[in-house]
């Protein structure tokens, strides 16, 4: 295995020491950590400035919380050195849908930051975890984990532990496939009937809306809120022209009052690339717009503002 001069003597001191004194648990401090044992620096804030994290050379983290303006994952990776795909797998979600208040974990580095499990866990079973196969490959995956995270060059020669809690930056991680529900119309989406009971506009009576009506101009073209395969298409009493997409999971999407369908039952379509249909306002409608359910497995509507972005 090549490993880097100063990685080849740190294990080479080690190896002698070995020889003279029994085996313990390696004890290490991050980098990152050692600032808060400083008697000499006064407490930082509790979300640290982008610049600030952005600038260290070592691996840094923090909590961020989502103000008013921040929609984009593109753009708060980017304040932070990082990128989208990292925050994704960090936080375990696609982040489509970032609300305010919310808090995620940020990081300063490309790669997604592995949160340790339990006591003992080992640098070669994380590496089996995250790592290619092929002894060669894996030798130079874990000296890269090595590099990344600081750690000692010991590390290569025993089996180094962590402790539950311990952080490590994972530099070639698997970027996340997520399959979750996105809103099935591109642009501005504006919801002029929610999910529950309402007053029917031509039933005039009250009655439980089992989806959302989103307003779009006629012919806007429609395309599927997860990826699935049809399982119907066509004309459907108070739905006028529908599409039913069946998801891997069970769940099924409908859209409804279409004015043309575009796919046929059996078809498997890709979430925001196949254009299933166009907006119209056929069947019980008072005009052009897309009305979109969600049903779970045992046919029941969810409101779909609890699905979007998740899977």
């Amino acid at each position: 295995m090549r490993m880097r001069p100063r990685l080849l003597l740190a294990a080479a001191l080690v190896g002698l020491a070995a020889a003279a004194a029994p085996r313990v648990k390696a004890q290490w401090i991050a980098p990152q950590e050692w600032l808060r044992f400083s008697v000499l620096t006064a407490a930082g804030p509790a979300e640290p400035p982008p610049a600030i994290l952005r600038a260290l050379r070592h691996v840094a983290w923090a909590q961020h919380r989502i103000v008013r303006g921040e929609w984009s994952a593109v753009n708060l990776a980017r304040k932070y050195g990082t990128t989208k795909a990292s925050l994704q797998a960090t936080n375990h979600d696609e982040l489509y849908i970032m609300p305010i208040g919310r808090r995620l974990t940020v990081l300063n580095k490309p790669g997604e930051l592995y949160t340790v499990r339990r006591d003992g866990e080992t640098l070669s079973r994380i590496a089996l975890r995250f790592c290619p196969s092929g002894a060669s490959r894996r030798a130079a995956c874990e000296e890269n984990l090595v590099l990344a995270n600081d750690l000692p060059g010991a590390a290569l020669l025993n089996d180094y532990e962590f402790s539950k809690g311990d952080r490590l930056l994972i530099p070639h991680f698997r970027v996340p496939r997520f399959d979750s529900f996105h809103f099935p119309l591109r642009g501005a989406i504006r919801i002029t009937s929610g999910f529950g009971m309402r007053y029917h506009p031509l039933l005039h009576r009250r009655r439980f809306h089992d989806g959302f009506d989103i307003a779009k101009p006629y012919g806007t073209p429609v395309f599927p809120a997860r990826s699935g395969r049809v399982i119907q298409t066509g004309w459907v009493e108070g739905y006028g022209m529908l599409i039913v997409i069946r998801h891997s999971d069970g769940w099924t999407t409908r859209y409804g009052h279409l004015s043309k369908i575009f796919v046929h039952p059996g078809q498997l379509v890709e979430r925001g690339r196949t254009m299933i249909g166009r907006v119209g306002s056929t069947g019980l409608s008072t005009g052009p717009h897309l009305h979109f359910e969600v049903r779970d497995r045992h046919n029941r509507p969810i409101n779909p503002g609890r699905m979007i972005g998740r899977g």
